[in-house]
Formats: structure tokens, sequence, C-alpha cells
């Protein structure tokens, strides 16, 4: 048994439908589409969204005239999930070093506020 691999591509950046949360397929006029629920843009007017389908590109052995949906074993599909999640591992690490970077200089600039005798922050968003 195959299983699709959905893909959306939205300039050069392709993601599997399905590794976000925000992801949904939904079915209209007999054609699916797709729909990040966060921003409410997907597939059915792609020329607005700028999200189109993605898929295997045609080789001298096609059997369809159209640029294919991936198809892959259970295998397969365990590898694609291990290495989103490898790859969502490490977004996530980032994003936290990156955020208790910022809180040890929010931390620092209020000390030297503090320090200074300065008690304005001009509207900074600290």
């Amino acid at each position: 048994m195959l299983f699709p691999v959905i893909k959306i591509k939205r300039d050069e950046h392709t993601h599997i439908v399905g590794t976000n949360s925000h992801d949904a397929l939904f079915i209209e006029g007999n054609a699916i589409h797709y729909l990040n629920l966060q921003s409410m843009v997907g597939t059915q007017y792609p020329e607005e969204s700028g999200m189109y389908f993605a898929g295997r590109e045609l080789d001298e052995y096609s059997s369809l005239p159209y640029v294919e949906i991936e198809m892959v074993t259970i295998e397969e599909l365990i590898e694609i999930a291990e290495q989103n999640m490898i790859k969502q591992t490490e977004s996530s690490l980032k994003l936290h070093e990156s955020f208790r970077k910022y809180l040890e200089s929010q931390k620092a600039c209020e000390e030297k506020r503090k320090e200074d005798d300065v008690s304005d922050t001009c509207g900074m968003l600290f």
C-alpha cells in the first residue's frame, strides 16, 4: 500500500501538508484544495496566494501528462516523519536559544538603566 505525500510550494519554500498544525485540505468542486488556517490562504486561488501543489517532476517514463503526487511506502513515510521531527526539534532549539539571549540582553539593559538612574524607556519594547 502506498501513501500520498502532498506538498505545497510557495516561493522557494516547499512543505508537506500535515507537518504544520495550521494545514487543512478541503474538497470543493470535486477538487482538493489546501488551506493554511492561520493565514486563511491556500491553493484555491494560486495567482493570489502564490501557493501551488508540488509533486514529482515528469520524466520520460511517467504514465501521466501531469505533475504527479509522490506516493511512498509506510517505511518511507516513517523516514519522512523522522526527518521532519528532527528538523522541527532543531528549529525549536534555535528559537529557544535566540529567546534566551534576548532575555539576557533585556536583563543587562535593565541593570544598566538602573545604574545610570534612567527610568524612561523612550517607547522601547522591553
